[in-house]
């Protein structure tokens, strides 16, 4: 283990552009072809298909998959520092504390990837079967997956936020032979097992174990190692590397899930390092960056980063695993630049808010009138360098002080946030656009775009369309063309694991993945996110939620009649419309010396608390997740019906017009609800 110096680097211009994008049409169509229903692609890939997008990885020779781009990294720069995490220091007063970040270099990562990778063979497994990874994020995490690389053995990233059925689903489903976890996960390993998987035949945890646990393991029918003694396996029995092709599955990663189990995307190393490659064109990582890692890699998004960050030998330190030491992981470690989901950089937002206003409204004032100045200045492209001194390079100190750039993804960034961090924290805040199935990454905003309110331009790596969608009235023929957003590239994946018509309904015939999203393409040809086709909705923590599915459920409540469940990537919980069934809520109300029509009694208190003493009490029959929960809702005294138009003629809802009726209503829910905590 090396300890990393830390050494002080000139700030980048706030704006490079290194392609010299033309922010006024940041994405093209084929000449001749419809605006509205072509696919766009980003300017420089516009030649026809002959030359996009299989150049792609022809122009990065030795990268065409993560174990070339690992082996090529470590013969490039093998003594760069790589990975990096806090150690505990042992106090001569018998305390504790947590130390500077220590390293392992690039040729030490590729060493003892190798030691892990050997002692799996020795244990039988072959190319080509599958091994999970159950942990938070840490470096015996990394390793590992460098050394199933070098095996071909897929790796499966098991969240650690699933609940035991759906950990077991996981195992089973993607028949893995080997799991990888961490101590606190051993509980829940065992409790998988004793569901039944008769695939898996060892498990190996990067803690210590107990001679107790090796013994409940072995009675479950399950073979339980430390790493340690995996990586001695290794050492007896060195193999020789079988490396991957770029059309084998590196990782099969499952959804979160809206309805059912989760589905396993099986994502090649080719869509890894096409996106990978296309990320690269936009970042411009070097072997001088550092990364912080805190975002899961069971998710694609942080998955994808460190393969760039390997790509280009970048040095990695995690964080410690806790939340509340985030900032301080962050503030020691100093990276140059900063990946975060809307939920991490609200809470610097309220961070810095609250310390403006603590400050009295004098300094609040003067805060203003900066903020007002380098605003003003970032929209004309230019800076403030003696303002930044005197009041927000001291913000910036809260992500180390070093931080040259910023990318969010996973949900949209409110624009109010978007521009206060911009111009307290960073001025170059990106935001992309993508799923699992398109391998994190389909669009991107620019360096350059002070533009707020879109999700930038197409990747390199693919192209994206829209399709007309008339039961919403998003139509590709409109003034700004509408319609769902679909995604075809090479980093778009190609089948979900033993499910084929799911593949087929989500992949058309063209090769077009169908997201679900609906987009709207602006004059300057970037993208926004304005909707979602189905009643599926995503919170601000990434989870998805099936509105149908939790209305069904509501529905079952003795005093309500009909339900529209609602929520979105701005907030972390749903929120509903209750309609009261009429007839039931009259008789309760003469039950409690309550008088009154229905419509009177919906708009009592009384009732109120009543309806939400059945929502609770669903919650706990139904055992639902904490993100699942209405935290509170509307009582709306008049029925949905097809006259009030907020029905189908066959009685379904029509959620985009009940959006537009109560939006005002919801929105002022969720200050309301906001205000309490």
């Amino acid at each position: 283990m090396v300890s990393m110096q830390v050494v002080p680097q000139e700030k980048q211009s706030c704006f490079p552009n290194p392609l010299n994008t033309d922010l006024k049409m940041q994405s093209v169509v084929a000449p001749g072809a419809d605006w509205g229903s072509s696919a766009h692609r980003f300017p420089n890939y516009v030649d026809g298909e002959a030359t996009w997008p299989a150049q792609l990885l022809a122009d990065t020779p030795g990268r065409c998959t993560t174990y070339e781009s690992f082996q090529t990294t470590v013969a490039e720069n093998p003594d760069r520092s790589y990975l990096g995490e806090r150690k505990v220091v042992h106090n001569d007063d018998g305390s504790t504390s947590v130390g500077d970040y220590e390293f392992v270099n690039f040729k030490e990562a590729s060493e003892t990837a190798t030691l892990i990778g050997s002692g799996l063979k020795s244990l039988g497994i072959r190319k080509n079967q599958t091994v999970g990874l159950y942990s938070k994020n840490r470096m015996e995490w990394t390793l590992t997956d460098h050394a199933l690389s070098s095996y071909t053995l897929p790796s499966v990233a098991i969240y650690d936020t699933l609940g035991p059925d759906s950990v077991h689903y996981v195992m089973e489903h993607s028949e893995m032979v080997a799991a990888f976890f961490e101590k606190i996960r051993l509980e829940s390993v065992l409790t998988a097992i004793g569901k039944g998987l008769p695939d898996l035949k060892y498990a190996i945890c990067f803690d210590v174990v107990t001679s107790e646990d090796k013994a409940r393991f072995t009675k479950a029918g399950v073979e339980l190692l430390n790493l340690c003694e995996l990586k001695n396996m290794g050492v007896a029995n060195v193999f020789q590397h079988d490396p991957p092709t770029a059309s084998d599955v590196a990782v099969l990663m499952y959804t979160s899930g809206t309805t059912g189990n989760p589905k396993g995307v099986q994502i090649t190393h080719n869509n890894l390092m096409a996106d990978v490659v296309s990320l690269q064109k936009r970042l411009h990582v070097s072997n001088q960056d550092v990364h912080f890692s805190f975002l899961p890699l069971a998710h694609i998004f942080e998955r994808v980063i460190q393969a760039l960050c390997v790509s280009r030998g970048c040095s990695i330190g995690f964080y410690q695993g806790k939340l509340p030491e985030l900032m301080l992981d962050i503030q020691t470690l100093k990276p140059t630049f900063f990946i975060a989901v809307p939920r991490i950089l609200s809470r610097i937002y309220d961070k810095i808010n609250q310390g403006v206003k603590a400050g009295g409204p004098e300094k609040e004032a003067a805060f203003r009138g900066a903020y007002d100045m380098r605003l003003a200045e970032l929209e004309r492209g230019e800076d403030t360098p003696m303002l930044n001194e005197k009041v927000f390079d001291r913000m910036g100190l809260a992500l180390g002080g070093r931080v040259k750039w910023i990318l969010t993804g996973s949900a949209p960034l409110g624009t109010a946030i978007h521009e206060f961090l911009r111009v307290c924290v960073c001025p170059v805040i990106m935001v992309g656009y993508g799923l699992t199935e398109t391998t994190a990454g389909a669009t991107l905003t620019h360096y350059n775009d002070m533009k707020l309110g879109h999700v930038g331009s197409p990747m390199a790596s693919n192209e994206v369309k829209l399709v007309s969608i008339p039961e919403m009235n998003y139509l590709t023929t409109d003034e700004c063309p509408r319609g769902e957003v679909c995604v075809r590239g090479t980093n778009v994946f190609g089948s979900y694991l033993k499910n084929p018509e799911k593949t087929k309904e989500d992949i058309d015939d063209e090769g077009w993945f169908h997201t679900g999203d609906v987009g709207r393409w602006n004059a300057d040809g970037t993208l926004s996110i304005i909707d979602r086709q189905k009643s599926i909705f995503k919170l601000s923590q990434g989870e998805y939620l099936a509105a149908e599915n939790l209305e069904a459920m509501y529905g079952k409540c003795d005093h309500i009649a009909q339900v529209f469940v609602t929520g979105d990537s701005f907030h972390a919980y749903p929120v509903a419309v209750v309609v009261p069934d009429a007839e039931m809520i009259i008789a309760w109300a003469k039950e409690n010396n309550i008088s009154g029509d229905a419509k009177s009694i919906a708009q009592t208190a009384e009732l109120k608390a009543m309806l939400a003493a059945e929502v609770l009490d669903m919650h706990k029959e139904c055992k639902l997740k904490g993100f699942e929960k209405l935290r509170d809702f509307i009582v709306e005294p008049e029925a949905f019906s097809i006259d009030n138009e907020l029905l189908t003629p066959t009685f379904k809802l029509k959620r985009v017009n009940a959006t537009k009726k109560y939006q005002d209503q919801i929105t002022d829910l969720y200050e309301d609800i906001e205000s309490r905590q």
